[in-house]
C-alpha cells in the first residue's frame, strides 16, 4: 500500500518571523496594556545577547579583509575608494544633520531624569581613538579605539610573510562568530515581541504619535539615499546610466530590503557590478580585468565599515532630543560625528547606546530605538545596499582614473538633490505641522498622579481656618499623641512636591511622606496651607503646624526662620529657561557672561543669597508664592530669563508651561534639601531625623523619590489604555 508524498513544508523565513513578532507584540500591547510590562526583561535579555560578537567581530572581519590585500590594492583601495567613502560619509552627515528642521514644533517635556545632573567628565579623545591598551579599550567596549587598533593591525598584516596562516586562523574564527550570530539571530522574533510588547503596553498614547515622526522621516530621507542621490552620483561621476544602475540591482536591493540582511546579497551585488561594467563597455569581451579586479576588492572590503544605512540611524539621537524637549545643539555635531562613525564600526545598537549614554539622554530612550529598529533597519538596509554599490562603482572607475567631473551636470545635480531634500523635510514637517498634530500630554500625566500608598486618613484645607481647637502638650509630640492628629503645613501648586491631581487630591513627593510619617506616629492629618516661605515661618513659630512638609534649601540663612531635620534628598541646582535659549544656559560661565539676566527665585531667604554669590550681576526677579510663579511664567512675553530651583521641581514646572526647558549648568551644583519642624523642639526634630534615617534605609524616600520624581509610574496609577480592560472589560 501506496502513500502520496506531501511537499514538504515551507519554512518561514526569519525576516517574516521578526515581522510577525512585531506585529505580535504591537498586538499584546495595546490589549493588555500595562500587565505585560514585564516582558522588558526579556527585551532586555536578547539586546544584551546581540551585542555578545559584535566588537569581537569587527576586530576580526576588519584584519582579515585588510590583510588579505597586496600593498599595491591596500594604497590604491586607501587614496582613491577611501575618498569615495569620506565622500558618502560626508553625504550622509549632512542629510543627518539637515534632519531636525523636519521635526514639527510641537511642545515637548519630560519627568526630571538623573541623566541630567550627571557632571559629564570631558570627552577623552585620546583614550577614545588611541588604542593605548587595546584590552582596556576591549573591556570597556570603546569602539572607536577598538576599530583603530584592527585597522592598523590589518594594514601590518600586508607585509608580513607567511600571513595566511594567521588569516586562515582569523577566518574561521569570524565564521564561528557568525554562527553565534546567527543563533541568536534565531531568537530575534522572540526578543521583538518581547521589547514590542513591553513599549506597546506602557508608551503613552500620545508618545506613540510622537514616534512616527521618527519612522516617516528616516523611510524618507532612507528612499531618497537609495533611489535618487546614490545611483545619481554613479550617474555624475562615471559613464554610467541613472536607469541601468536601478535595474541592475533592484533585484538584490528588494532582497536586502525584505530580509534586513547585506550580507547576503554581497556576492550578488559584485557579480552584478562586473555584469554592468561589462555591458557598459561592448568593446570588450566580458568585464575589464583591472575593473573586475577593483570589485572583487570593494565589495567585501565595503562591508566592515560604516554603510549609509548605518549613518543615518545617527538621525535617532537627534530625534531622541527633540522628542524629550532637550534638541541636541549643533555645537555637539562634530562629537556626533566623529565618535558616531567609529562607533558604527560595532553596528548600531552599540553606537546609540554610546552616543545616548554619551549625550546624557535617558538610558529608556534606547529601548525606544531597539523597538523602532525593526522596521527602520529595513529602510537602512536598502540604503546599505546601495552605498556599497555607489562605492564599487565609483570607486572602480576611480581606480581605473576614468571619473568624470563636469561643472555644469554637477550644479545640477546638486540643485536637484537640494530641491528634492527640501521636499521631504519640509513635507514631513508641514504634514505634521498642519495635517496631524499629537497632542502634548506630559502635563495630564503628571496632574493625573495618584498617592503611591495607601493614605493615611487625614483632611485637606485649601483656606486657612478661621479656629482651630486647642492642643495641650509641652511639647509638639505630646500635641500629637494626646490630640491623635499631626498638623502638616504645605505649598500648595508646587509640582512635583504638593498640588492638587485631576482627581481633586493632595498629592505630591511631600504629602506621601507627611503620610507616611503620620502612619508611623498612628495619627491623623491636618493639611493646612502656607501660601509663602514667611508664612509657613509664622505659623511654626506659633505652634500652628508641627511639620512644614516642604522641602527647603539646608543653608544657614534657612536655619533663622526654620529648624531644619536632615536632609532628605540632594537637589541639583537647576534653571528653567524658555526652550530657544537653552544653548546659552549650558554652563554656569556662559550664564555670568549674559548681561542684564533677569532670575526668578522664591523670597527664601537662603535661595536669595545663593543667587546673589551665584549670579551677582542677574536682576532678582523674587516670587512669594507658586501662585505669583504660574502668572510669571504663563506672561508673554516673559518677564523673567531665568528661573532658579531645584532640577526635580524644574523639570515639573517645564512639563506644565512646555515652551520652557530644564538646563543644569555644568559643572552641577548640589543642595541639601530638608523640612521643617516647630522651633526649638527638639525631641520632634530628633524623632523626625531618626525616621527619616528609617524611612532612607527602607528604600521609602527612594521609593517615592523614583515616582514623584523622576515619573517612574507604576501601577498606583489608573492603568493606561487597553483593549482587554477599556473595550471589552476584562480587566479590572
Amino acid at each position: 500500500m501506496s502513500f502520496p508524498e506531501h511537499a514538504p513544508r515551507r519554512r518561514i523565513s526569519v525576516a517574516t518571523q521578526v515581522f510577525i513578532g512585531l506585529g505580535l507584540g504591537l498586538l499584546a500591547g495595546l490589549f493588555f496594556g500595562e500587565r505585560v510590562a514585564f516582558l522588558r526583561v526579556g527585551g532586555d535579555i536578547f539586546i544584551a545577547a546581540l551585542q555578545i560578537t559584535v566588537i569581537p567581530y569587527v576586530m576580526v572581519a576588519l584584519i582579515t579583509s585588510l590583510g588579505h590585500l597586496d600593498l599595491k590594492d591596500a594604497r590604491t583601495l586607501a587614496l582613491k575608494a577611501g575618498s569615495v567613502l569620506l565622500l558618502l560619509w560626508a553625504i550622509g552627515l549632512t542629510i543627518v544633520f539637515l534632519a531636525p528642521q523636519a521635526f514639527p514644533d510641537w511642545p515637548a517635556a519630560s519627568f526630571f531624569s538623573a541623566s541630567q545632573i550627571k557632571d559629564p567628565p570631558p570627552v577623552d579623545f585620546l583614550r577614545l581613538y588611541i588604542p593605548s591598551n587595546v584590552f582596556y579599550a576591549l573591556s570597556n567596549a570603546i569602539v572607536p579605539a577598538v576599530v583603530v587598533f584592527s585597522i592598523l593591525l590589518g594594514v601590518a598584516l600586508i607585509q608580513v610573510p607567511h600571513k595566511e596562516r594567521l588569516l586562515d586562523v582569523l577566518s574561521t574564527v569570524g565564521e564561528a562568530l557568525m554562527r553565534v550570530t546567527g543563533y541568536i539571530g534565531r531568537l530575534a522574533p522572540y526578543g521583538v515581541f518581547a521589547i514590542t510588547a513591553a513599549a506597546a503596553g506602557t508608551t503613552d498614547v500620545g508618545e506613540l504619535a510622537r514616534l512616527q515622526v521618527y519612522l516617516v522621516l528616516h523611510a524618507s530621507l532612507a528612499l531618497l539615499l537609495s533611489l535618487w542621490i546614490l545611483p545619481g552620483l554613479i550617474a555624475l561621476l562615471t559613464p554610467l546610466r541613472y536607469g541601468d544602475v536601478l535595474r541592475a540591482f533592484r533585484g538584490p536591493l528588494v532582497t536586502a530590503f525584505a530580509t534586513a540582511s547585506l550580507l547576503i546579497i554581497l556576492p550578488v551585488l559584485a557579480a552584478d557590478g562586473k555584469r554592468l561594467l561589462a555591458e557598459a563597455d561592448p568593446k570588450t569581451n566580458g568585464p575589464d580585468p583591472e575593473a573586475k579586479s577593483a570589485i572583487d576588492i570593494l565589495v567585501p572590503a565595503a562591508f566592515p565599515f560604516p554603510s549609509m544605512g548605518l549613518v543615518l540611524a545617527l538621525l535617532f539621537v537627534l530625534f531622541a532630543g527633540w522628542l524629550i524637549g532637550a534638541g541636541v545643539a549643533p555645537a555637539d555635531y562634530p562629537l556626533i560625528a566623529g565618535a558616531g562613525l567609529a562607533s558604527l564600526f560595532g553596528g548600531t545598537v552599540l553606537a546609540l547606546s554610546f552616543l545616548l549614554d554619551l549625550l546624557r539622554m535617558p538610558a529608556d530612550l534606547f529601548q525606544v530605538f531597539v523597538t523602532m529598529d525593526v522596521v527602520t533597519a529595513r529602510f537602512g538596509t536598502l540604503a546599505a545596499g546601495m552605498h556599497v554599490i555607489a562605492l564599487a562603482l565609483i570607486g572602480s572607475y576611480a581606480m581605473q582614473g576614468r571619473l568624470r567631473i563636469e561643472a555644469k551636470r554637477l550644479i545640477g545635480f546638486a540643485l536637484a538633490t537640494l530641491v528634492l531634500l527640501a521636499a521631504v523635510l519640509l513635507g514631513v514637517r508641514a504634514f505634521y505641522s498642519h495635517v496631524f498634530v499629537a497632542s502634548f500630554t506630559k502635563d495630564q500625566v503628571l496632574t493625573g498622579l495618584v498617592l503611591k500608598g495607601e493614605p493615611q486618613p487625614h483632611e485637606v484645607f485649601r483656606e486657612w481656618p478661621e479656629s482651630l481647637p486647642r492642643r495641650d502638650g509641652s511639647t509638639a509630640l505630646a500635641r500629637i499623641s494626646d490630640s491623635g492628629v499631626v498638623r502638616v503645613c504645605y505649598r500648595g501648586s508646587d509640582y512635583p512636591s504638593a498640588f492638587i491631581n485631576s482627581d481633586g487630591d493632595l498629592v505630591g513627593f511631600d504629602i506621601e511622606m507627611a503620610h507616611r510619617f503620620a502612619r508611623h506616629l498612628g495619627a491623623l492629618i491636618e493639611f493646612l496651607p502656607a501660601g509663602t516661605v514667611s508664612d509657613a515661618a509664622r505659623r511654626l513659630d506659633g505652634g500652628d503646624c508641627d511639620v512644614f512638609m516642604s522641602l527647603l534649601p539646608i543653608a544657614p540663612e534657612t536655619t533663622l526662620s526654620f529648624t531644619l531635620t536632615q536632609p532628605v534628598l540632594n537637589g541639583a541646582v537647576a534653571l528653567v529657561v524658555e526652550d530657544w535659549r537653552r544653548r546659552s544656559f549650558r554652563t554656569w560661565r556662559g550664564v555670568r557672561e549674559q548681561v542684564g539676566l533677569r532670575i526668578a527665585v522664591t523670597e527664601n531667604p537662603a535661595q536669595l543669597r545663593f543667587l546673589e554669590q551665584l549670579l551677582p550681576q542677574a536682576e532678582q526677579v523674587v516670587f512669594s508664592d507658586n501662585a505669583e510663579l504660574n502668572t510669571l511664567l504663563a506672561e508673554q512675553p516673559p518677564a523673567l530669563d531665568a528661573l532658579l530651583m531645584s532640577a526635580e521641581e524644574g523639570a515639573a514646572w517645564s512639563i506644565r508651561f512646555p515652551r520652557y526647558t530644564l538646563v543644569t549648568p555644568t559643572p552641577v551644583l548640589l543642595a541639601p534639601l530638608g523640612y521643617a519642624v516647630v522651633p526649638g523642639d527638639g525631641q520632634l526634630l530628633a524623632f523626625f531625623d531618626a525616621w527619616l534615617q528609617n524611612a532612607r534605609s527602607a528604600g521609602i524616600v527612594d521609593g517615592l523619590y523614583r515616582y514623584w520624581m523622576l515619573g517612574e509610574i507604576d501601577a498606583t496609577r489608573p492603568p493606561r489604555w487597553s483593549i482587554a480592560r477599556d473595550v471589552l472589560g476584562w480587566l479590572n
